[in-house]
């Protein structure tokens, strides 16, 4: 059989496990997903899209898509690398920068899939725990690290680091500092310019969270020239096809919608988290389209279940650090609505429904 070939590493490995898609209709607030719709500009380039867009080979390197993003994020063409998300771009950095044996530092809590592209090409994992607020300790600092790994805010709890501590890290490390900024645009922040100072910084972004385009699969990785040139060659010769190549110059070219749907979002997290305070729960001060929380009587577990019961997916992770709490996509104004009155109607908020009285999406 083929499967008695497979590589150790393969065979050791635990495959990333992502949100759970439902198979009935529910709310989904469990992945990170932006619950409005695209721009129409974005709309308006999927209809239409030809059937040259299906018969004829994409351009292998974006290049258009180059050119508009290095305008958005404020660096140049060559500095671009244009992804099957950014998960794609990761995968190039593991490929150009690992072999077995070397090592990658990360953090806990953080983007699990860091660690299990690492394992695929044979290297290791070194973890640093984030401290009771979810920040940086001193040992991630001095870690020795071929690649090192940090989502900014961080992808379960939200959190955002600084701009002084990543040049820190940067200025730090004999090795690569990859910034996953998936969640930066909800932040208001990003460590883009830092790429003036720091020859070992790649940085990541997406289309998928702020653009609503998760479906579409675009990424970025931001970087110097070289690097850019060596991630190059590593690629899938046409890894982000045409229709997404189309999609992405819409999304990129309507700075305004985004702007808006995003400052929706950040509207919405407030009065949300804000919900839960008010109903006993433990917030995490969150610069992401989610609110990471622990109910006040514990039991995360059987309060994500009888969520789902009511109609609403939420993301618990069976994780030391994270096992007591909950992590809830942002979705509408009406979504968030409903949720909080299904938490209500759970055991761990029930007593305190009078406390959250009159509370209003605004």
């Amino acid at each position: 059989m083929a499967a008695d070939y497979v590589r150790a590493e393969i065979q050791r490995l635990e495959a990333y496990v992502p949100g759970r898609q439902p198979r009935t209709r529910m709310v989904k607030l469990n992945a990170n997903e932006n619950p409005y719709p695209p721009s129409p500009r974005v709309l308006a380039a999927l209809a239409a899209v030809g059937a040259d867009a299906a018969r004829l080979y994409p351009d292998a390197t974006a290049q258009p898509v180059r050119e508009v993003a290095a305008q958005v994020f404020g660096v140049a063409p060559d500095e671009v690398l244009v992804g099957n998300g950014s998960d794609d771009v990761l995968t190039m950095i593991v490929r150009a920068f690992l072999d077995a044996g070397d090592r990658i530092a990360v953090t806990d809590p953080t983007y699990t899939l860091y660690q299990t592209i690492a394992a695929m090409q044979g290297a290791q994992t070194d973890v640093y725990p984030l401290d009771d607020a979810f920040q940086l300790t001193p040992a991630f600092f001095s870690a020795q690290a071929r690649v090192t790994f940090l989502a900014s805010p961080n992808a379960q709890t939200g959190t955002l680091f600084d701009e002084a501590g990543i040049a820190r890290l940067c200025a730090q490390r004999d090795g690569v500092v990859v910034i996953d900024e998936a969640y930066a645009s909800f932040a208001g922040v990003t460590c883009v310019p830092l790429l003036r100072r720091f020859a070992n910084l790649i940085v990541l972004r997406t289309l998928s969270k702020s653009h609503s385009m998760a479906g579409l699969r675009v990424g970025f990785g931001l970087a110097r020239p070289a690097t850019i040139a060596a991630l190059m060659k590593v690629k899938d010769s046409y890894n982000v096809n045409a229709v997404s190549q189309a999609a992405a110059l819409a999304a990129l070219q309507d700075a305004d919608y985004t702007r808006a749907t995003v400052a929706k979002l950040v509207a919405t997290r407030a009065w949300f988290a804000a919900a839960l305070s008010e109903r006993g729960w433990q917030v995490t001060p969150s610069s992401a389209n989610f609110v990471l929380a622990t109910p006040p009587r514990g039991a995360a577990r059987e309060i994500m279940a009888q969520l789902e019961q009511a109609g609403y997916l939420v993301r618990h992770f069976a994780t030391p650090r994270l096992q007591a709490a909950l992590r809830f996509s942002i979705g509408t104004d009406e979504q968030m609505r409903g949720l909080v009155t299904a938490l209500d109607g759970t055991p761990a908020t029930a007593a305190r429904r009078s406390s959250s009285a009159g509370t209003e999406v605004c």
